[in-house]
């Protein structure tokens, strides 16, 4: 069972999050934030599908939150990575921008 959680939450959470990263990366001008953001990504999947299989009702509700909106998928990511730590904050930052604009 927990494999079958492990496998909806890659679908449902780490595709999406891989995917978001990679749209809101593709205007970053420094490759270093890139790269900070392929590490990221490849450092803390393996983690968050392990989580997911642990914790089931943590799985659920963070698939739920990313699919309708309400969890930022790259919330998911902060932590004790500093790949994420920086990538989370140039996100956080290029995401306040563009909301900025809209106003």
């Amino acid at each position: 069972m927990s494999e079958f959680i492990s496998y909806l939450f890659a679908i449902l959470v780490v595709g999406p999050l891989q995917a978001e990263i990679s749209e809101r990366l593709q205007g970053v001008p420094s490759s270093e934030i890139v790269q900070a953001g392929r590490a990221c990504v490849a450092a803390e999947a393996p983690r968050l599908l392990q989580r997911a299989q642990e914790d089931w009702g943590w799985a659920a509700a963070n698939a739920v939150g990313v699919s309708v909106g309400l969890v930022d998928p790259a919330s998911l990511l902060a932590g004790q990575n500093a790949d994420c730590n920086r990538l989370v904050q140039v996100l956080s930052q290029s995401r306040g921008g563009n909301g900025d604009n809209d106003a």
